[in-house]
């Protein structure tokens, strides 16, 4: 440390103003440096707990699509809401998910297209609702792995 206090010093004294620019240029590079790694962080999805029900949604635009896909292998219920015909995703989704005994075990709006959940095996009544829209329920038994597609048809243009 005090070796490398020296060198600045001694460049100081031989370089002058010339220095001291290039200095500052590089404290004002390094800054901007620092602060654009920190915008340019991967998007993280965070896991929700309700209950005993560990759960993820997301997968609106490609960052969060390929966050939820990476961890799409540590739930065992995958659920994907979109529009019937055109592929289109769909978020803001009421989603209930009931055992057999009619317990709420998980009670959410989802963040986007898709919902991830842990559950224990078991058979389970999952509950969707689109705004506008009447609930569509499924029965699935959840063994190893299920996933549930839901779609509703396209909105009608007025």
């Amino acid at each position: 440390m005090l070796y490398a206090l020296s060198v600045v010093i001694i460049l100081y004294r031989q370089q002058g103003a010339i220095f001291m620019k290039r200095l500052y240029l590089a404290l004002i590079s390094l800054s901007m440096l620092i602060s654009f790694s920190v915008v340019a962080e991967p998007f993280i999805i965070k896991p929700q707990t309700q209950g005993e029900v560990t759960f993820v949604t997301g997968g609106v635009g490609e960052d969060e699509r390929n966050a939820m896909q990476a961890m799409r292998a540590d739930y065992n219920l995958n659920l994907l809401f979109s529009v019937k015909g055109t592929g289109e995703y769909i978020s803001d989704v009421k989603v209930r998910i009931t055992d057999s005994r009619g317990n709420i075990l998980l009670e959410s709006v989802s963040d986007g297209p898709m919902l991830f959940a842990k559950l224990k095996p078991g058979r389970y009544i999952v509950s969707v609702e689109r705004e506008g829209h009447q609930v569509i329920d499924k029965t699935v038994t959840v063994k190893q792995r299920a996933s549930l597609s839901f779609t509703w048809p396209q909105e009608q243009d007025d």
